[in-house]
């Protein structure tokens, strides 16, 4: 388990108590590692470089230090079997939209309406923060053109084969390529060389600003008021007070 840091300390203590709590699949050894604060193109590639050279680990699992997990996550993420595959993440702040984009006309579209349909056929599990799903919904895992790395499991194969096509720079600053940003760029190579990614909407991941983590619910509330015009995930609603009285319905209250 590798925590990528952005500051010195966590952006809250609830991510560092999920890390302690969560729930170790049995016949599994896990090694946390947390790298400190510094140029993503040193630090990232340097832990992935270690991973692959100084252990035999299976898989690494990247959880950003500002991500507070539900217990049973890994479990989750490894059920389905796949060698590169992501918790959902919502943005930790306004506007607070799903990462999931998908490939349109040449970029990519971040998919909104599209996971908004989903949770309404899951209301029951329309939740703040970190959420895992029982039982696990067949249709849960929808294939991305890229996500977040903020809780995202990489088999070693992934990694292996990025190796020599990459350089050993897995990551690449946002500055060094056209469009794009780190983790974007890492999904679009990792496809280049076989390694499809997904997101298991089943399986939130909070995402937090201060030690207030987004979720579900809070994608919906924020999502009833938007129009998100000019992305090609708006379309016409009812006044934004009907909008809202309608959510509220559907959410439970936190």
């Amino acid at each position: 388990m590798w925590v990528p840091c952005a500051a010195r300390r966590p952006e809250s203590w609830l991510c560092v108590d999920s890390y302690l709590q969560m729930n170790i699949p049995e016949g599994w050894e896990m090694i946390w590692k947390r790298s400190g604060p510094g140029n993503v193109r040193v630090i990232w590639n340097g832990v992935i470089k270690n991973f692959l050279d100084q252990s035999d680990a299976e898989y690494l699992w990247s959880v950003h230090d500002d991500v507070v997990i539900h217990t049973e996550t890994l479990e989750r993420l490894l059920s389905w079997d796949k060698p590169l595959i992501s918790a959902l993440v919502f943005h930790k702040s306004s506007p607070v939209l799903p990462h999931i984009w998908k490939p349109l006309d040449g970029g990519y579209s971040q998919r909104i309406q599209e996971t908004k349909r989903w949770f309404l056929d899951h209301p029951k599990d329309i939740k703040f923060g970190p959420h895992v799903m029982h039982p696990r919904p067949d249709d849960a895992l929808t294939a991305t053109g890229f996500t977040s790395t903020a809780c995202t499991l990489i088999h070693r194969s992934v990694l292996e084969a990025l190796r020599e096509p990459m350089h050993e720079e897995w990551f690449i600053l946002d500055d060094e390529v056209s469009g794009g940003g780190e983790d974007r760029n890492f999904f679009e190579n990792a496809r280049k060389v076989g390694f499809e990614n997904y997101v298991d909407r089943s399986c939130i991941a909070g995402h937090c600003t201060g030690d207030i983590p987004t979720g579900a619910a809070d994608f919906l509330m924020w999502e009833a008021v938007s129009t998100f015009k000019g992305t090609g995930e708006e379309f016409d609603k009812e006044s934004p007070d009907d909008a809202v009285a309608t959510m509220r319905a559907e959410i439970p209250v936190r």
